[in-house]
């Protein structure tokens, strides 16, 4: 899974996240989820003592539906 701020370039489902998605953590730019994108990211680049957050039920609900939705 992928979180990015600009969804208009695709053409899969890219719904938004809101707060009601997100527990302990934010974004400053509207995000958007983009399930169908997997990206790799050193550890060490976000475990600086300071990153913690998860999806909710909701928000996984949300990502589950994306997931559904690239199965043709």
């Amino acid at each position: 899974m992928c979180v990015g701020t600009s969804a208009g370039a695709y053409q899969q489902t890219t719904p938004e996240l809101t707060d009601e998605h997100l527990d302990g953590i934010s974004f400053t730019d509207t995000s958007y989820l983009m399930a169908w994108a997997l990206y790799t990211i050193a550890p060490g680049t976000i475990m600086n003592g300071n990153t913690k957050g998860e999806l909710t039920e909701s928000g996984r609900r949300l990502l589950k539906k994306s997931l559904i939705s690239l199965i043709p």
